[in-house]
């Protein structure tokens, strides 16, 4: 008699398992993942709790005049913190989940507060502190990531699983959080996210990075995050921020104004957050066949053509199709520009590197906002302005990102020309009988080629290149000639492989 083959548990447990790792990641990611969808929970209970008359339950002028001090608010406080979040990160980059755990036992604190001071004017001091606390957890991510993706081409593919499960956590957080209010009241729903806030403080913890070499950056290594090719990514995002903080405030007011209901601005937002989050399912798929930079470009191009028809006439399904594509052009500008610095930034500057491009990008997103609130634009005449951004913008883009790759080709030669010469003085050294100095000169032969091929690191070779130069530096050792010449050997095969990086 024959029976139903069934699922064993060794299967079942492997199911899951693939299933977590779709989700999360890998054991050393997961953690990083489920704190961000924890907090996104989080977040979206304080939306829920603070979502109220900022538009619609004030009249137009009086809105202006709120969101015009919104904005000041918080934008002052962030570049003035923003030079001080940066250094504290990497000065505790050793300890950088904790440094994340902090940030969200911050945000809890902040919550706890607001709750107790509702209706004070102490409120909108906590509710500043919770936005920075918010800030800088999202630059200790951008510094975490690198340290737990070993091959750079995952970055983006990281970074838009990440984005993924927060969204998704935070859909997740506002059902959740309207069924909350509503049993309870707002100063209970954020004690609420307090406690989320600091279960994703317990999660983080959880993390391990790989133990990095604790070396001080060198101005070569700091010039890398001011290159050319990271410049054109930085000025392209910030075109898009500019353009998505113009576009959220002048629909607010213009649909207002044209006394649309409110589903449509409702419907607007969240097909402009569906746009994002579809965003973060494709960006790994173009990242195989793009590089970060023309995914910059695509980000711009994408809602260009549409703005432009809109000055002739903005219908309903017209403003809808240019939110989803604004939504979307954010999330892969966002990944493109995150990859490009995460890939460079060396890891004793990443959190400062971090934090000055997101002020940036924050000052871009308020400028627009700003230039989106004190005047009553006509449908019409904002998406006259959003194209006048757009295509410009696009042009100066893709000029100076040709700049910027023929930039980066004659400085990759130029960098491995010079370690050509530094292995030609090792060979010198060799015949010379100066062990030591051959060595040493080898091992920075290949130092420079890693500036313009950074996937040499993960060659083999380079850990007992490393071995080998610590013993070099050891007064109490010494080197053999056999030693010398598998340095010397060693040496010539990673450079035989090191390849100029091609740049859009």
């Amino acid at each position: 008699m024959s029976t139903a083959p069934t699922s064993t548990p060794t299967s079942t447990d492997s199911r899951r398992l693939r299933a977590w790792r779709l989700a999360f990641g890998n054991q050393q990611i997961a953690p990083l993942a489920v704190a961000q969808a924890v907090a996104g929970i989080g977040d979206a209970f304080v939306t829920v709790s603070l979502a109220g008359s900022l538009f619609f339950n004030l009249s137009p002028d009086a809105s202006r005049e709120q969101v015009l001090l919104y904005l000041i608010v918080t934008v002052s406080p962030l570049a003035v913190l923003a030079p001080l979040i940066g250094p504290t990160v990497d000065r505790f980059r050793h300890r950088q989940r904790l440094v994340a755990a902090l940030c969200y036992i911050l945000r809890g604190l902040c919550c706890i507060a607001m709750a107790a001071t509702l209706f004070d004017l102490s409120f909108y001091g906590f509710a500043l502190g919770l936005l920075i606390a918010g800030k800088a957890s999202g630059i200790v991510k951008q510094a975490l990531i690198p340290m737990l993706v070993s091959d750079s081409s995952q970055l983006v593919s990281t970074n838009a699983r990440l984005a993924r499960t927060g969204s998704i956590a935070g859909g997740i957080g506002a059902v959740l959080g309207l069924g909350i209010q509503r049993a309870i009241d707002t100063q209970g729903l954020l004690r609420m996210a307090a406690l989320v806030y600091i279960g994703s403080a317990l999660v983080i913890t959880r993390s391990r990075a790989p133990k990095q070499q604790d070396e001080p950056p060198s101005a070569l290594e700091y010039a890398e995050t001011h290159a050319p090719p990271v410049i054109v990514g930085s000025i392209g995002f910030m075109a898009i921020r500019a353009a998505v903080g113009f576009f959220v405030f002048t629909l607010a007011f213009t649909l207002r104004q044209a006394s649309e209901p409110k589903w449509v601005y409702a419907a607007a937002i969240g097909i402009y957050g569906a746009g994002a989050f579809l965003g973060n399912l494709i960006a790994p798929i173009l990242r195989r066949r793009f590089q970060d930079q023309q995914l910059i470009a695509l980000a711009i191009a994408g809602p260009t053509v549409p703005t432009v028809i809109g000055i002739l006439g903005v219908s309903r399904p017209l403003l809808f199709a240019i939110a989803g594509l604004i939504g979307l052009s954010t999330t892969l500008g966002r990944h493109g520009f995150d990859s490009l610095l995460q890939h460079r930034a060396p890891a004793a500057l990443r959190g400062r590197a971090a934090a000055r491009y997101e002020t940036r990008f924050q000052l871009v997103w308020a400028l627009g906002a700003v230039v989106a609130t004190p005047i009553s634009f006509p449908a019409e005449a904002s998406m006259a302005v959003l194209a006048a951004l757009y295509i410009p913008a696009l042009i100066v883009f893709l000029r100076a990102a040709k700049e910027a790759r023929v930039y980066e080709v004659e400085v990759s030669l130029d960098i491995l020309s010079r370690a050509g010469v530094r292995l030609a003085s090792a060979a010198e050294c060799m015949n010379s009988a100066a062990y030591g100095v051959a060595v040493i000169d080898a091992v920075a032969a290949v130092d420079l080629a890693r500036l313009s091929d950074p996937h040499l690191t993960r060659l083999q070779g380079c850990a007992e290149l490393d071995r080998l130069r610590s013993m070099a530096l050891d007064h109490d050792s010494v080197i053999t000639a056999q030693e010398a010449e598998e340095a010397i050997a060693l040496a010539t095969g990673l450079l035989s492989s090191a390849r100029v990086p091609s740049q859009p």
